[in-house]
C-alpha cells in the first residue's frame, strides 16, 4: 500500500501518531518532498505538539517563503509555544519564540503585545514599554493600554500609568482588571478625587458576579468591600481551569511529620519578622521542615538566614502551579502551609492539586482563599478567637482552627529601645506626635480626614507618616491644606534599617492604626517599642488584626468599634498624659507575660495543632 494513502487512513481513524510515523518513513525515502514536511507539521499541530510542528514548517517556509498558509501555520505554532512558555514562567524562552515570530510578521500588533508581556515579566521595562507603544500604534486595544499602564507604574511614572488605565476603561468599562489596577494605584498615591466611583463599580461587579476576576489582595484595603464580598472575590479568583488533583495520600505511617511552608517571602520581607523563629524552633525529633520558595532571588541577610535553616530549601520560582504542586508532592509533605495566599509571586492554586495530606492558609494573606469549585482551596485557616469569632466563620471557605492566643507570631530578637529624644528627629520636646508607619495604600480618605480633625482640634501636634512616593506626599499635603492644616504639621519618616525603624517608634505618643486594613507587623513593631496603638475593628480579617494583637498584649481598651469612638479616644489620650502612661505600663507587662514575643512557646502550641490535625 502507498505510504501516503496508509497515513491518510490512519489519520481518518484517529491514530495521528501512527500517521506521523508513516509519513516520516516516506520522508526518509523522499527527503526533498516539502509537501510531506507540511503535512507532518499539520499533524503535529493537530495533536498540540507545536515544537515539532514548527520545525517542519520552518523547513517548508525556506522553500516556499511566499506560501501564506505555511507562514500562518508556523506563526500559529510559535505563538502557542510562546504563550506556553509565558504561562510556565520560562520568560526568556517565551521572549525567543515571540522574537522569531516577529521576524515573519513584524507589524502584527498581537505578537508585539505578546513579546512586550515577556519583557515585562523579566523586568525589561524599557523594552516592554517600547513594544506596547508600537502595538498601540498599529491597533488600539484596551488590554494593551492596561499593560502599558502596569509598565509605567513599575517605572514609577504614576501619572502616565493613570492615563493609560483610564484609556483602557474608556474603551471597555467592564474591563475589571484595568479598573482594579487604576483604583489600587490611586489608593497608593492617596488620590481620592474620583476614587469612590471606582469603588462603586468594583462593588457592583462583585455583587452581580460579572465576568472578569479581581485579585483578592487588591480589595483588602477598599473601605466599601465587606467580608461577604471578599469571600465572593476569592471564590471567583479560584475558579480557574478544572484541575485534576493528585490521588489522596495514604494515612500517615512515618514517625516524623513533614511540614511544608510555601511562600514568596522567605527574604527581606515583613514575613521574616513573624515566621523565622517558628521555623528555627521546630522540634527536629518529631518534625521535618521543608521550605518552598516562589519569590525573587535577592541578596539580603534575611534570604541567607532562611537558606541556612536546618531544613530543606526548595526554589520553585521558575515553576508554574502544576509543576510546583508536583515538586511538593514528591517531597511527601504531610501538612502544607501557604504563607502567601493571593499575594505577589505566590503559588495560590497549588492547593487545588492536593499535593499534601492537609493544606492550611495562614499568616500571609488576610482573608479566605475561597472555594475551588465544590471544595475549599485550603481545608483549614489558622486564626484565634478574636480574629475570626464564631459569628464570622461562615464567611470563610476553610474550616477555622484557633490557637489559644494571637494567631500572629513574632521573632524574639528585636532591637533594644535606645533612648532618643523628639529633638533627635526634629520635633519639639513638648510636642505630641501622632504616628502611623503603615503603607500608603492602607490610608483611606475617611481615616485621613479623622487625622486632620485631630490636628485641627489639638495644639502642638504632628502627624508622622512613613515616607512613600512623591505623589502620595503631595496629595496628602494638598488634602491637609484643604482642611486648614499647615504642611509643616505632617512629617514623613524615611525608610531606614530595622533597628532604627523600631527605635524611632518610642518617641511617638500615640500610633493611629489604619482601617479597614490594619497594621500587621507594624502593630507588633509599635507595641515592642511600648507605644500605644489605637485601632478600629471591623468584620474582615484585615480589619481585626491589630485588635487580635492588642487583646493578646492586654490592651483591649485601645480597640474601637467605629470611627467616632476612634476619634474621641485619640482626643482623650492626647488630653490625658496619665492615661497614656497607664497604657504604656500595661504594654510593658503584656510584652513580658503574653505570647506575643515568645516564638518558642508559640511553636510548641502550633506543633500540637499540627499533630491533632493528622490524627
Amino acid at each position: 500500500m502507498n505510504l501516503i494513502k496508509k497515513a491518510k487512513m490512519q489519520e481518518e481513524s484517529g491514530d495521528i501518531d501512527a500517521a506521523i510515523n508513516t509519513l516520516k518513513t516516506e520522508l526518509n525515502n523522499n527527503p526533498k518532498n516539502i509537501l510531506l514536511q507540511i503535512e507532518i507539521g499539520n499533524l503535529y499541530a493537530l495533536i498540540g505538539n507545536y515544537e515539532e510542528a514548527s520545525g517542519f514548517f520552518r523547513r517548508s517556509i525556506r522553500v516556499f517563503p511566499d506560501n501564506k498558509d505555511v507562514m500562518e501555520a508556523l506563526c500559529f505554532c510559535l505563538c502557542e509555544i510562546g504563550n506556553k512558555y509565558q504561562y510556565d514562567r520560562r520568560y526568556s524562552l517565551a521572549e525567543a519564540a515571540f522574537e522569531e515570530l516577529l521576524q515573519y510578521q513584524p507589524k502584527n500588533s498581537d505578537y508585539l503585545f505578546n513579546l512586550a508581556n515577556a519583557f515585562f515579566s523579566q523586568d525589561k521595562l524599557d523594552k516592554a514599554l517600547s513594544l506596547y507603544q508600537k502595538s498601540l500604534a498599529l491597533k488600539k486595544d484596551e488590554n494593551t493600554f492596561n499593560n502599558l499602564g502596569n509598565t509605567f507604574r513599575k517605572l514609577g511614572k504614576y501619572n502616565d500609568a493613570i492615563e493609560n488605565y483610564s484609556k483602557s476603561i474608556k474603551m471597555n468599562s467592564e474591563l475589571i482588571h484595568a479598573r482594579i489596577e487604576l483604583t489600587h494605584l490611586m489608593q497608593n498615591i492617596c488620590d481620592w478625587k474620583t476614587i469612590k466611583s471606582h469603588f462603586f463599580e468594583i462593588k457592583d461587579h462583585i455583587k452581580n458576579k460579572k465576568n472578569g476576576k479581581i485579585s483578592p489582595f487588591t480589595v483588602l484595603s477598599m473601605p466599601n468591600i465587606d467580608i461577604k464580598d471578599q469571600l465572593n472575590v476569592a471564590n471567583m479568583w479560584a475558579q480557574q481551569k478544572k484541575i485534576k488533583a493528585f490521588s489522596p495520600k495514604s494515612k500517615l505511617t512515618k514517625q516524623k511529620i513533614t511540614i511544608g511552608y510555601l511562600s514568596a517571602d522567605f527574604r527581606n520581607h515583613p514575613l521574616y519578622y513573624l515566621i523565622y523563629d517558628i521555623l528555627k524552633n521546630h522540634d527536629k525529633n518529631h518534625f521535618e521542615t521543608k521550605l518552598f520558595y516562589s519569590g525573587p532571588i535577592e541578596k539580603s541577610e534575611q534570604f541567607d538566614l532562611f537558606n541556612k535553616l536546618e531544613c530543606k530549601f526548595i526554589n520553585i520560582s521558575n515553576h508554574n502551579d502544576q509543576e510546583s504542586a508536583q515538586i511538593i508532592r514528591n517531597e511527601d509533605i504531610d501538612i502544607l502551609i501557604d504563607l502567601s495566599g493571593f499575594t505577589r509571586n505566590s503559588r495560590s492554586m497549588v492547593a487545588a492539586y492536593k499535593p499534601a495530606r492537609i493544606h492550611i492558609n495562614w499568616l500571609g494573606f488576610a482573608g479566605t482563599m475561597g472555594f475551588y469549585f465544590d471544595q475549599s482551596l485550603c481545608e483549614f485557616i489558622i486564626a484565634d478567637e478574636y480574629i475570626i469569632p464564631k459569628k464570622l466563620e461562615d464567611y470563610y471557605a476553610e474550616k477555622v482552627i484557633k490557637l489559644p492566643h494571637c494567631y500572629q507570631p513574632n521573632i524574639e530578637f528585636r532591637p533594644n529601645i535606645s533612648k532618643k529624644s523628639k529633638e533627635d528627629y526634629g520635633f519639639a520636646a513638648s510636642s505630641f506626635i501622632f504616628g502611623s508607619f503603615s503603607q500608603s495604600i492602607k490610608i483611606t480618605e475617611e481615616i485621613f480626614t479623622i487625622w486632620m480633625e485631630l490636628l485641627k482640634n489639638t495644639s502642638n501636634t504632628y502627624l508622622w507618616l512613613l515616607q512613600s512616593n512623591k505623589l502620595c506626599q503631595t496629595n496628602l499635603y494638598n488634602f491637609a491644606k484643604n482642611h486648614g492644616i499647615e504642611k509643616k504639621r505632617i512629617r514623613f519618616a524615611p525608610k531606614v534599617d530595622f533597628e532604627e525603624h523600631i527605635v524611632r517608634h518610642q518617641i511617638v505618643d500615640l500610633f493611629l492604626d489604619t482601617f479597614p486594613y490594619n497594621g500587621h507587623t507594624s502593630t507588633s513593631d509599635a507595641l515592642w517599642a511600648e507605644c500605644p496603638i489605637l485601632t478600629i475593628s471591623g468584620e474582615t480579617f484585615s480589619s481585626r488584626v491589630a485588635g487580635s494583637i492588642l487583646t493578646e498584649i492586654g490592651c483591649p481598651e485601645l480597640i474601637m468599634q467605629d470611627k467616632d469612638h476612634y476619634y474621641n479616644m485619640a482626643l482623650k489620650l492626647y488630653n490625658s498624659q496619665s492615661d497614656l502612661i497607664k497604657i504604656k505600663e500595661k504594654i510593658i507587662i503584656g510584652k513580658k507575660n503574653s505570647n506575643l514575643f515568645k516564638p518558642i512557646e508559640f511553636c510548641k502550641r502550633l506543633e500540637n495543632l499540627y499533630k491533632k490535625l493528622l490524627i
